[in-house]
C-alpha cells in the first residue's frame, strides 16, 4: 500500500447537525500525533475548516445553481471532481453518521456522490474505511442499490448496532460486517459533577427537542412543539427543573416557543434554554442533569457519555438500539406516539434510584468508550500511521 500522507473524511458536514460535526471530530481523532494530514469532503466546506481548522472541499464540483442541460452536466462534472478528490488523497473515511439511511433520501444525491467515491477508491486503489456507521435498508430502489455497492466495495464496514448489520445483509451485501460503537462514543465525558444526592428533591430533566418541520413544514413544526410543550409541562408539575437542548440549529425553532409557551402558563416555572450549538456543548449543558428525554440520536449519545439516564422520543432503530444498551428497552418512545405519561412515570423510575442508574450508565459507556478507541487503534495501523508526539486523552 502506498504511503498514507493525506486522508479524505467525507460526510454531510457544514450544515449545522451537531451530530454530523462531532462525527467528523471524532474520526479526526485517528490521525491525532501522527503526520498524517486530513482533508475533508464537505457540503459547506468552507463552514468546516473555519469550525474544525482542517482543509475542506466540496462534495460536488462548486459551480452555479443547475438547471436543465447544465443540472445534467453538473452530475458528470460532479463525478469528474470525486475522482479529482480521490485521486488526491491516500486513503478515504467514511466516519460514521448515518449517512446510509435511506428514508427521505434522493438517489442522485449523497447515495450517488457515496457510489462514486466507491468506484473512484478502487480504481485509483486507495483504501476504503466506512467506520460505525448507521444503515438501513429503506429508501428507493436507485438508493439502496447505491448503498449496496458502496458497502460492498469498502475494504473496512464497521456499522454502530446491530439492526445495521442486520440492513447490510438486508441490502443484498454478503460480508462479514463487525459491530463498533458510534464513533462519538469514544469521546472522553467533560463534566464530573455527582448529582446522585439531589435526584430526588431537586431533580434536574433535560428535554431535547427536534424541528421535525425541517425549512418548510410549519403544519409538521407546530405538532411537535405542542407535543414537547405538553411534555415540558407535566414534568414541571411533577416538580421538576427542566433545561431545553437542541441537536440541530433549526432545533431552535421549536425551543424558543416551547420554553416561551411554559413561562406563558406559569412565569415562575424552573424551565430555560440551553443555547448549546455543538455535541461537546450539548454535554456540557447537561452539567447537573438527572435524565435526559431527546429525540436526537446525538443528544442521547451525548448524555450517555456523561453518564446521564436516557429516554428516547426517537424516529428509528438507531434510538432504540442506543437506549437498549443502556437500559431497558421500553424506554425507546416513537416519536409520533409517545404517552407523555408514560415517560414521566419512566423519568420518576429514573430518579428514584438514580445512583444505580448511573452508575449502569457510566459502565456501559467506559465499555463503548474503549471498544471506539480500539478502532481508532486498529484503523492506524491498518494505514500504517505512526504516533509521532503524544496523543491528548
Amino acid at each position: 500500500m502506498r504511503p498514507v500522507r493525506r486522508i479524505a473524511f467525507f460526510g454531510e458536514t457544514g450544515t449545522g447537525n451537531y451530530g454530523n460535526e462531532a462525527s467528523l471530530d471524532s474520526g479526526l481523532r485517528i490521525l491525532d500525533g501522527t503526520d498524517a494530514r486530513p482533508v475533508a469532503v464537505a457540503q459547506l466546506p468552507a463552514v468546516v475548516a473555519a469550525e474544525h481548522g482542517v482543509e475542506a472541499v466540496e462534495i460536488r464540483r462548486p459551480g452555479p445553481p443547475r438547471r436543465g442541460i447544465t443540472s445534467l452536466l453538473g452530475r458528470v462534472g460532479d463525478v469528474a471532481h470525486l475522482a479529482g478528490t480521490v485521486r488526491s488523497v491516500d486513503a478515504v473515511v467514511v466516519p460514521g453518521t448515518g449517512i446510509f439511511e435511506g428514508q427521505g433520501v434522493r438517489p442522485r444525491g449523497i447515495p450517488f456522490s457515496l457510489f462514486w467515491l466507491a468506484v473512484w477508491s478502487r480504481l485509483w486503489r486507495r483504501p476504503l474505511l466506512l467506520l460505525s456507521v448507521g444503515v438501513d435498508d429503506r429508501g428507493t430502489r436507485g438508493v439502496r442499490w447505491f448503498f449496496a455497492r458502496t458497502l460492498a466495495w469498502s475494504d473496512v464496514l464497521t456499522v454502530r448496532d446491530q439492526e445495521s448489520a442486520r440492513a447490510v445483509a438486508a441490502l443484498g451485501v454478503h460480508r462479514e460486517v463487525e459491530v463498533v460503537p458510534d464513533l462519538v462514543l469514544g469521546r472522553e465525558p467533560v463534566t464530573e459533577h455527582d448529582t446522585g444526592g439531589a435526584a430526588r428533591s431537586d431533580p434536574l430533566v433535560a428535554v431535547g427537542v427536534m424541528d421535525w418541520g425541517g425549512s418548510e413544514r410549519d403544519a409538521d413544526r407546530e405538532v411537535t412543539t405542542d407535543r414537547s410543550t405538553h411534555l415540558v409541562r407535566a414534568l414541571l408539575d411533577e416538580g421538576m427543573r427542566v433545561r431545553v437542548v437542541t441537536g440541530e440549529q433549526l432545533d431552535l425553532r421549536v425551543a424558543v416557543p416551547v420554553v416561551h409557551r411554559a413561562r406563558v402558563a406559569d412565569p415562575d416555572a424552573p424551565v430555560e434554554l440551553s443555547e448549546a450549538r455543538t455535541v461537546e456543548e450539548v454535554a456540557r449543558a447537561l452539567d447537573g442533569c438527572h435524565v435526559l428525554v431527546a429525540a436526537r440520536y446525538h443528544n442521547l449519545v451525548a448524555a450517555v457519555s456523561e453518564g446521564v439516564p436516557v429516554v428516547a422520543t426517537g424516529y428509528g432503530h438507531k434510538q432504540k438500539s442506543l437506549v437498549t444498551a443502556y437500559g431497558p428497552s421500553d424506554r425507546a418512545h416513537d416519536r409520533d406516539a409517545y404517552d407523555v405519561a408514560a415517560i414521566v412515570a419512566q423519568v420518576r423510575e429514573i430518579l428514584a434510584d438514580h445512583p444505580a442508574e448511573a452508575a449502569r450508565v457510566r459502565a456501559v459507556a467506559a465499555r463503548d468508550r474503549a471498544a471506539v478507541r480500539d478502532q481508532d487503534a486498529r484503523v492506524r495501523a491498518l494505514l500504517g500511521l505512526r504516533v509521532t508526539e503524544r496523543m491528548p486523552s
